[in-house]
């Protein structure tokens, strides 16, 4: 009897500890993203929590970077500049207090300083608020191990957003995102694309041209969105859908559903 009693609390506490331990996580993750508002991704604060801020006096906003990077083909490098408000700052030390391997790489920008060989300032990417969710630089084509310099590599490529396109009161990654072009001191920067969601793109023949994969930006739902594809000529300006193989997805997916 005393055999089966003990049977039965190791089994109880087989099946009770789990659950007990999820409920705890489940609070503690509830709590730490409840909210629009509350969201521990860093952005501008705009608007409303902007002007309430600056009436508690608090410090509202912190700037992070971290070391210089170097550009391929020239001297200059380039340092993504980060932020964090002052409730996202204090979030992110208790997240990084509870995991060991946390990675603040996360993190999205909200401006590029471009500075030279002597690290003398060049520019800043951007003279106004923004979001910048992805910075790629052009790569090698002609091979790393050929000592010949690759004279292709002249931009670098940017997702930003300038604008709170969902209105939640911060520019951040969940806003709309175009596709921009500088040259490799920050300069001439381009818009590329407008009113697509970009899924990825890539630099492709010696750096000549982009390949963008992307759906439109519509209320369409997302599992409804076809993913599509274009190829913009970087010296042209020229942004060309890919029609053609837009057309024959279109065949195949009529002979798949019928």
């Amino acid at each position: 009897m005393k055999n089966k009693f003990i049977k039965f609390l190791i089994i109880l506490n087989g099946t009770l500890l789990p659950l007990i331990l999820c409920f705890v996580l489940y609070q503690i993750s509830k709590d730490f993203f409840k909210g629009n508002n509350d969201s521990y991704e860093q952005g501008v604060v705009l608007g409303e929590e902007l002007e309430e801020a600056k009436k508690d006096s608090v410090a509202l906003q912190g700037l992070r970077y971290y070391s210089p990077i170097s550009l391929y083909n020239t001297e200059n490098m380039y340092l993504p500049v980060s932020l964090l408000t002052y409730q996202e700052k204090k979030r992110l030390s208790k997240a990084a207090a509870s995991a060991n391997d946390f990675n603040e790489e996360f993190l999205k920008y909200v401006n590029v300083i471009f500075i030279d060989k002597n690290y003398k300032v060049i520019r800043s990417l951007v003279n106004k608020k923004a979001s910048i969710k992805q910075i790629e630089e052009q790569r090698k084509t002609n091979g790393y191990n050929n000592p010949e310099p690759d004279l292709s590599i002249k931009y670098i490529a940017y997702m930003i957003a300038f604008e709170d396109s969902n209105q939640d009161g911060k520019l951040n990654s969940s806003d709309n995102h175009d596709l921009y072009l500088s040259d490799l001191s920050g300069g001439n920067l381009k818009k590329v694309t407008n009113n697509i969601e970009i899924q990825s793109f890539e630099f492709i023949n010696s750096n000549s041209q982009i390949h963008i994969y992307y759906v439109d930006r519509d209320e369409v739902r997302e599992e409804h969105k076809r993913t599509k594809m274009a190829i913009y000529n970087i010296e042209k300006g020229e942004f060309k859908e890919l029609k053609s193989i837009e057309a024959e997805l279109d065949k195949l997916e009529k002979i798949i559903i019928q």
